[in-house]
């Protein structure tokens, strides 16, 4: 009886010492300028990717509003929830920010070659570049 008390004390504490903040993602790190979403060039409208490992989020600029999202990776598997954007008045950038945002939920593989970040559907259909900044 001692035994298994004992040994369920060090898994519960074993368990407890695991934080989440302290838990590293890896993935893409630091801030993107989104060139592409789709076939569209979106480059001049200068959207922006801030990643951070550390917390597992991303935030950043659409055309005109804020946003942030929770992402999780693992390998070459990416994943964001929905964002949260704020909600400024914008009639020449909602269909892009919209189209940016339904990228990002599309995404389920990344590369980064030659400090080119690309996500791509399931289907490996390229949806979303953005150069490292």
């Amino acid at each position: 009886m001692k035994t298994t008390a004992a040994f369920l004390l060090l898994i519960i504490i074993g368990f407890s010492s695991c934080k989440s903040s302290n838990r590293k993602i890896e993935g893409p790190k630091g801030k993107f300028i989104v060139n592409t979403i789709g076939k569209d060039s979106v480059a001049d409208k200068e959207i922006s990717i801030n990643f951070n490992p550390e917390k597992g989020q991303i935030n950043g600029t659409g055309v005109c509003n804020s946003y942030s999202a929770t992402y999780v990776v693992s390998a070459e598997n990416i994943k964001f929830s929905p964002a949260m954007a704020t909600k400024m008045m914008c009639p020449e950038g909602t269909s892009i920010e919209y189209n940016f945002f339904q990228a990002l939920l599309k995404a389920e593989n990344y590369r980064i070659k030659k400090g080119i970040l690309s996500f791509y559907t399931a289907e490996n259909k390229l949806i979303l570049t953005a150069k490292d900044d």
